[in-house]
């Protein structure tokens, strides 16, 4: 048992202490910081702050109220009044205002207006006067009214007997389990891959004739499975702690991180499903390495593992929709679907504990069978440089020693 501590010790040391996985480590968190100030970037650019003019027939902006500053990233966007329609006219041919709005003498009972642009006029500036529109329809009512019928409905959606709820709110909630499966399934090919690479390596090169005289095979393969499993876990470490960092540190000034929550059901969730999948998707990408000549060829398999992995996400409409209807229980049974499915579901509905308990025995016997599939096609495959080992032969009956000496 020391050696294959030993193995792993080697294992997680040999990958993680390299520029190659801190450049891993840190590209995910920078794209994804990237991206969010890219889609930031192009909000930005298309808040066009000229000015929206209005011709108000009306008289409901005869003294108006300012317009309600909107949320960030969008600026805000001047409101000019125009006596008639053809001052506005020549203000829009002269590119003084983007567009401008003609309220009929009606407008307070029919609700319609004309609005008049040359370009498109962007959906921020278009809901900023609709926003003007609004305050002065209600600023006759008293401030709390007004500002409850501003903000509209926040709709909670409650089970039956009490036990989980969800409110407009609270969105963050549904969508981090959704965004943690996404990092999971990253860190599990990323270490499977390292550990087939890994494999490999040590076939071309013939370290493993050197290795195995000093352990057995099944050492050597789960000491190598348990090393880049924990290089997985260092990975969601780490990225648990850049996501978690910013959130304690932003609740206080952002709005939607206070009502975040990660339940009990949650952590026992994400703890039961990925671990036991980690560990599965390691041995099998073992597997996989110890039966192939070269990594390419190991690359072009892994699909194999990894299309089963996804399924819950393209099946994810029906998921939310019936999260307890038979569909969703067996994506949560079997083995390489359970992880995401069991998230998506946990999100929406109370798991019951068997379920829970159930799909992780199922994952856990899985694991068992993926690690001595892995040490078997690791003994098979050892000495056949150059030569693919097939999956018929790794599942054949061995053939025993008696029969060998009477052929």
């Amino acid at each position: 048992m020391s050696k294959l501590w030993l193995v792993a010790l080697h294992e997680y040391h040999r990958h993680v202490f390299t520029r190659r996985f801190v450049f891993g480590l840190l590209s995910v968190p920078l794209v994804i910081i990237l991206l969010v100030g890219l889609f930031f970037l192009i909000i930005s650019m298309e808040n066009n702050t000229t000015p929206i003019g209005y011709v108000d027939h009306s008289g409901l902006l005869s003294d108006p109220l300012p317009a309600p500053t909107p949320t960030a990233p969008d600026r805000p966007v001047p409101m000019i009044p125009f006596a008639n329609e053809s001052d506005a006219r020549a203000a829009l041919n002269a590119g003084r205002i983007q567009a401008y709005y003609v309220l009929p003498t009606d407008y307070r009972t029919s609700g319609s207006l004309r609005v008049v642009h040359i370009d498109q006029l962007k959906s921020s500036a278009s809901q900023q006067f609709y926003a003007f529109l609004g305050a002065n329809l209600l600023k006759r009512q008293d401030p709390a009214v007004a500002a409850r019928l501003v903000k509209g409905a926040d709709i909670t959606v409650q089970s039956a007997d009490g036990s989980r709820s969800f409110s407009s709110s609270d969105w963050f909630s549904f969508v981090f389990p959704v965004i943690a499966g996404i990092g999971f399934i990253i860190a599990m090919f990323t270490a499977g891959g390292y550990l087939m690479q890994a494999v490999v390596e040590e076939k071309e090169n013939r370290t493993m004739e050197v290795i195995i005289t000093s352990v057995s095979s099944d050492q050597f393969m789960a000491g190598k499975i348990v090393g880049d499993t924990c290089v997985g876990l260092t990975q969601i470490a780490a990225w648990l702690l850049l996501i978690i960092v910013p959130i304690l540190v932003g609740r206080s000034s952002v709005p939607f991180l206070q009502t975040f929550r990660l339940s009990s059901q949650t952590l026992a969730v994400l703890a039961c499903t990925m671990l036991p999948s980690f560990v599965l998707v390691a041995a099998l990408m073992a597997a996989i390495g110890a039966t192939v000549t070269e990594a390419r060829e190991g690359q072009q398999m892994t699909g194999l593992i990894s299309l089963p992995i996804w399924i819950p996400y393209m099946l994810i409409g029906l998921l939310m929709s019936s999260p307890n209807s038979s569909l969703s229980l067996a994506l949560s049974l079997i083995p390489l679907t359970a992880p995401v499915a069991m998230l998506v579901r946990d999100s929406l509905t109370i798991l019951p504990a068997w379920q829970i308990a159930l799909s992780t025995a199922i994952q856990i016997l899985c694991v068992l069978a993926a690690i001595w599939l892995a040490g078997r096609a690791f003994r098979l495959g050892m000495l056949r440089y150059g030569k693919r080992l097939s999956w018929r032969e790794l599942f054949a009956r061995p053939v025993s020693h008696r029969k060998k000496l009477v052929e």
